[in-house]
């Protein structure tokens, strides 16, 4: 089971590789651009960026303050000690994805399309192997930091797979769902292509998949399970 988990990512991996090369990154985010006012007009449109930028990411920081105070009224309430150990994966494993996406972010240089002359900007297309331009600035856009906020739901499978297995399955659809909800909406502003996405759902998959492997197990972390 744990090596289909492992493989699973690497296909996805490939095909966003791909995307880059075969041109078919541009293909897709070019609806989204206005060629003719040189302009991105979801860029500031009120529920891409209001709702599901902003709005988004705030719901998920809320997500985690939640799970948070329960780990921590755990210590102080008995009735609630069985969930200290699923809440406490539920942290390590939802913050590890964003967490590494966020350090990526500062050593690529993959810029957002907004950003890019092709689309009105000042910086070159570069790819994930291509040369870099000399004195070119580090992109900060690569791999794609909102979408990963959704993809760090994949956490919530793999509770599910250790505690309610029956349920598994729509946990991994809401991880999906908010995912690309949030990639497909960073697209639309001309924030990201849709390969700097697939990137984040592969890592916040790997950082689930392997803080599960740990916690589950490796070892026994303090806590009963809520079976």
């Amino acid at each position: 089971m744990h090596k289909i988990n492992f493989i699973l990512p690497v296909p996805i991996f490939i095909a966003a590789i791909f995307m880059q090369y075969s041109g078919l990154d541009d293909f897709l985010i070019h609806p989204f651009y206005d060629v003719a006012m040189n302009t991105w007009p979801y860029k500031s449109y009120w529920l891409t960026s209001d709702v599901l930028h902003v709005g988004g990411r705030k719901a998920v920081v809320s997500f985690g303050v939640i799970i948070l105070v329960v780990f921590v009224l755990s210590f102080f309430i008995e009735g609630m000690r069985s969930y200290r150990k699923g809440a406490f994966y539920l942290l390590i494993a939802s913050l590890l994805g964003p967490a590494i996406v966020a350090i990526g972010k500062h050593f690529t240089h993959i810029y957002s399309p907004w950003d890019l002359k092709m689309f009105g900007g000042t910086e070159p297309y570069v790819r994930l192997f291509d040369m870099v331009p000399d004195g070119a600035k580090v992109g900060h856009a690569f791999p794609a930091g909102h979408s990963s906020g959704g993809f760090a739901f994949f956490s919530l499978y793999f509770l599910a797979l250790e505690y309610k297995r029956p349920i598994r399955y729509y946990a991994l659809f809401f991880a999906l769902f908010i995912g690309f909800l949030f990639g497909i909406t960073q697209q639309a502003r001309g924030a990201h292509f849709f390969s700097h996405d697939l990137f984040s759902l592969g890592i916040c998959w790997y950082s689930a998949l392997i803080v599960y492997i740990i916690f589950f197990k490796l070892f026994q972390f303090q806590g009963n399970n809520n079976d």
